[in-house]
């Protein structure tokens, strides 16, 4: 899978997310390596949208290689390991990180 592939998968899986309307959150995700990627999540209003891009002021930063991105997301890779090997670093709120692992993890309500 590529970093094209897991990002139309992930907006499928966001369009079907049901978040509580309370929960607020701009997160970038930078994947780098063999198939490098900028994306931007918005958490808002019950709703989850992905896209491509950096924004401006995001609340938390994501930055893995694209193959660590896959390996997570195909559960080949516990994500406290990664985070704890520095495969995954995370900057910024994070407090936002507990919402981003349930929605990453299919979870219905975040």
């Amino acid at each position: 899978m590529d970093s094209k592939t897991l990002l139309l998968t992930l907006q499928e899986m966001a369009l079907k997310a049901k978040v509580d309307p309370s929960l607020q959150a701009l997160v970038f995700v930078e994947l780098t390596g063999a198939d490098p990627a900028l994306w931007t999540g918005r958490v808002g209003g019950g709703q989850v949208q992905l896209g491509e891009g950096r924004p401006e002021n995001p609340d938390l930063t994501v930055t893995a290689a694209s193959e660590t991105a896959v390996a997570l997301f195909e559960k080949r890779l516990n994500p406290l390991m990664a985070f704890m090997t520095g495969k995954v670093k995370v900057k910024g709120d994070m407090a936002k990180v507990a919402l981003l692992k349930s929605l990453l993890a299919g979870k219905k309500k975040a």
